[in-house]
């Protein structure tokens, strides 16, 4: 059998083997749950993918409030719930990406972390 050429889900170089890459940029934004699908919109229109996930928040802002039962309270939760919405970009790109992510959030609040990747690598 063939060997087939895998490609990742973003427009990055990467490498069969560790260290022979230039260092990327890992760019996750934590937003509301109603701001996940403007932000992914951003990154699909200049080609890139992301990967999104859940995660609990625990801070000074309210708590979520949750039915129990059978409509007969509520219970406030000790978390607020927010989505993690995360993609790989080359350095150059950073600024843009962040833009479109801010633009797209039309001034809602949200937390860009940007940390580096030394490599990619395709196993």
């Amino acid at each position: 059998m063939g060997k087939e050429k895998m490609s990742l889900p973003f427009e990055v170089e990467y490498s069969e083997k560790p260290g022979k890459s230039k260092s990327m940029k890992r760019l996750a934004v934590i937003v509301k749950p109603e701001n996940v699908d403007p932000i992914a919109a951003s990154l699909r229109e200049i080609g890139l993918e992301s990967t999104i996930y859940e995660v609990k928040r625990s801070g000074k802002e309210s708590k979520e409030r949750v039915a129990s039962g059978r409509g007969s309270g509520t219970i406030e939760l000790a978390y607020t719930t927010r989505k993690v919405v995360a993609t790989v970009v080359n350095p150059d790109a950073v600024d843009e990406v962040v833009n479109r992510m801010k633009k797209a959030l039309s001034g809602d609040k949200a937390v860009v972390m940007i940390s580096s990747v030394d490599d990619l690598v395709m196993i």
